[in-house]
This record gives C-alpha cells, sequence and structure tokens, in this order.
C-alpha cells in the first residue's frame, strides 16, 4: 500500500487550529491552581489555623508546636511576626503519659472570648486527647487553658486529634485521625463539657484511610456546609523519601446539608466510603503535600479563605510553610482562586 501524504491545510483551517489551540491554553491558564498568596512563605508552622481580632485589627495565626504559636499581621499579605504562644509552657492542665506536646489548634470566637481547641498526642498513638483555652484578647499572656474535653485510648475507633469547633445550633466538635476516621459530637453547656456520647456522629474516613484534619465550614453563599479533610501522607521534617505520587497530602471536601452530615463527595458517595472526596487543593509548581487545613470567612476581604502548611517542592525534608489561598464556593464546591 501507498501512503498517501495528509492534503496541506488551508489558511482557514490553520487560523481555525490556531484558534482553538489559543482557547484551550487559555482554558489550562484558567484552571491552572493558584500559589499562596505573597508574604507567608517565610513563616514555618504546621496545622495553622486564623482569626481577626477586630479590636488589635490583627490576623492571628495559631500553629502545632511551640505550645501553640502565634503569629500577627495586619494584612493577610503579611509581614508576619512571632507573638509568642497560647500555653508557653506546654498542656497546664493535662497529659498524656506525661507528654505535653500540643498540636492542631482550631480558633473561635464563642461568648466574647476567643477559644482555641488543641489536642496532645504522639505519632502513630491512640492515646491522646483534646483540650481547650480562653482568651479575651488573643494576646500571649492572657490564655486560660480550661483543659480536657475529650480522649482517646488504644482499641477505640478514634482518635482524639484534630479538633474543629463550630457554632450551628450549639457547638459541635469534630476530631479524628486516621482508624476509622473523623466523629463529632455535641459540646454543651460549657465550651469543655461533653454533651453527647463517643464516639459520636461518624463524618469520614474508614478502616484506617490516611485521612485526618477534619473542618466543617458552611459559606454565607451557600446553601451547604463541607467538610474539609486531609488525605494522604504528610512530610515529616527530615523525610529522605517521598510517597509515591498522588499518595501525599492533598485537601478534599464533601457536602451535605447540615453541619452533623452526612457529607457526599461529587458522585454521592458519602465521605464514609473508601476513597471519597473532591479535591480542593493538591501539589502543583513549588507547593507540595498541603494539608493541615483551616477554612475562614474573613472580615476584611470579605472572601472565604483557607490556610494550611506545604512544603517546598525543591526542598523536600524541610520545614513547612505557611500557605493562605482564597476560596469560591459559586460552583456548588469549593475552587482555589486569585
Amino acid at each position: 500500500m501507498v501512503a498517501v501524504p495528509p492534503p496541506t491545510p488551508s489558511l482557514n483551517s490553520a487560523m481555525r487550529f490556531s484558534a482553538v489551540f489559543s482557547s484551550l491554553l487559555a482554558a489550562v491558564a484558567v484552571t491552572a491552581t493558584p500559589n499562596p498568596i505573597s508574604g507567608s512563605s517565610n513563616i514555618v508552622l504546621r496545622d495553622p489555623a486564623i482569626w481577626y481580632n477586630s479590636a488589635s485589627k490583627l490576623y492571628y495565626v495559631f500553629s502545632t508546636g511551640g505550645g501553640l504559636s502565634m503569629f500577627t499581621s495586619s494584612a493577610l499579605t503579611g509581614p508576619w511576626t512571632s507573638a509568642g504562644a497560647v500555653l508557653p509552657s506546654g498542656c497546664s492542665v493535662i497529659a498524656q503519659n506525661g507528654n505535653c506536646n500540643v498540636w492542631a489548634p482550631d480558633v473561635n470566637y464563642i461568648d466574647g472570648l476567643y477559644t482555641v481547641y488543641y489536642a496532645i498526642s504522639e505519632l502513630g498513638s491512640q492515646n491522646s486527647a483534646i483540650g481547650v483555652a480562653q482568651s479575651s484578647s488573643m494576646a500571649a499572656g492572657t490564655w486560660t487553658d480550661l483543659g480536657f474535653v475529650i480522649d482517646s485510648v488504644t482499641g477505640d475507633v478514634y482518635n482524639a486529634i484534630d479538633p474543629n469547633i463550630i457554632d450551628d445550633d450549639g457547638l459541635k466538635l469534630s476530631f479524628g485521625s486516621y482508624w476509622d476516621g473523623i466523629y463529632q459530637i455535641g459540646i454543651y453547656p460549657n465550651v469543655n463539657d461533653q454533651a453527647s456520647a463517643l464516639p459520636g456522629t461518624h463524618l469520614a474516613g474508614n478502616s484506617g484511610r490516611a485521612l485526618e484534619a477534619g473542618f466543617v465550614y458552611k459559606p454565607a453563599s451557600s446553601s451547604y456546609y463541607f467538610c474539609f479533610f486531609s488525605n494522604g501522607t504528610t512530610p515529616l521534617q527530615g523525610a529522605t523519601v517521598r510517597p509515591p505520587t498522588g499518595a501525599e497530602y492533598r485537601v478534599l471536601v464533601g457536602r451535605g446539608a447540615s453541619a452533623m452530615g452526612p457529607f457526599y463527595g461529587p458522585a454521592g458517595n458519602p465521605l464514609t466510603d473508601p476513597g471519597t472526596g473532591a479535591v480542593v487543593l493538591a501539589s502543583h509548581d513549588n507547593i507540595y503535600a498541603p494539608g493541615g487545613q483551616n477554612v475562614y470567612a474573613d472580615p476584611v476581604s470579605g472572601r472565604d479563605i483557607m490556610v494550611y502548611h506545604y512544603v517546598p517542592n525543591n526542598a523536600f525534608g524541610g520545614p513547612s510553610y505557611l500557605g493562605i489561598n482564597y476560596l469560591d464556593f459559586s460552583s456548588g464546591w469549593p475552587v482555589v482562586v486569585d
């Protein structure tokens, strides 16, 4: 058989191809994941939580380690300044087997007081506890540690770490990591009073799925509640081997009609099914393994924002840094936008 060369494209067809190609490039540019907004790439932390103090006109970011380290800035774009710690000597009221390493803060404003929930645990352990501290101003030296809220022990279906509080027709505390996933209980009448039996309502995860850092959020622009979580392996400082591609930390989400769930992925499967959840933020450009997220309605910009930690792709094995991005919910699902 003799191969017949294709006809030479006409000028019009070449122009049409050029127009289609340009449209594809534009679509790729539009859908490319934005990098973190500028101003925070020098802030070393993990598991950030953010709140704006309307009295001092400062943003506060809280993080794991250092007794819950605090950073402040007058703008989301920084510069950020170290501002001490919530519990500078570690846990003052509760300890797990002598361990006072304070993890994974979550901040809210409840009954006139800034309120931070925190976890105490060790890597891979279920001997964990969640505590809470409060302040009238957020400043270092003003926090009162109220101590114990809940705990977990080996053999429980949950791990009492990664707390998240939402005030929606009463306080609801979400928590959990690996094991059977993320659960939620009521808190009443005080911020450290367990109001429903453990483990509570099962929100997400199952059978040891690499899933943690649940965060329930309702944007003002949506009728849905969203359950964000970190899925995959988070690289720690000193790591020498990366997880398989796609198995590293990333932020996923499900949505539902209530703060108590059930929450579903885009295909309609509950987050308690294996592998469920829509990707919100994954590795891209120099951002590797983003997660440990906290979502917040920023009263200054009037926009929804997400804070998280990530490791620079070109500095794997080093510390993690603060990332901040805007979120848009107009499609029905959260999308990272400029």
